[in-house]
């Protein structure tokens, strides 16, 4: 039987072949996974302090402007008075409840138009 082997390969495998230290590759490892949870830890603490800065920087502005949208969403469309007619409609009785059903008239709209069928 003949041997198909190059020496010359055998010997340059050889030569590259090394034993790995597992507990130092373990260590390595280790320590760069913690390194880098560190950094991610270090990150978002970051991240949760600039927005903290921002929403104290911008939060009377930003409560003034919800005001105001509020206030506009809740002007009445038709004056009804003080009766229990007025009481029944209040909820659709101002412009987000106009908003909210018109939304939703053309949510409904759009499925049925979506998932007509025009084969005979």
């Amino acid at each position: 039987m003949t041997d198909d082997r190059d020496p010359l390969l055998q010997t340059l495998f050889a030569e590259a072949q090394r034993e790995l230290d597992g507990e130092a590759f373990t260590a390595h490892v280790m320590a760069r996974t913690r390194s880098q949870r560190y950094q991610v830890i270090a990150g978002w603490f970051g991240v949760a302090l600039v927005l903290a800065a921002c929403t104290w920087l911008l939060a009377l502005p930003i409560q003034e402007f919800a005001q105001l949208i509020v206030q506009g969403l809740a002007i009445t469309l038709i004056d009804l008075g003080d009766s229990w007619l007025a009481w029944l409609f209040s909820p659709v009785n101002n412009i987000a409840g106009l908003l909210v059903l018109s939304v939703k008239a053309i949510r409904i709209i759009r499925k049925k138009i979506i998932g007509a069928s025009y084969a005979n």
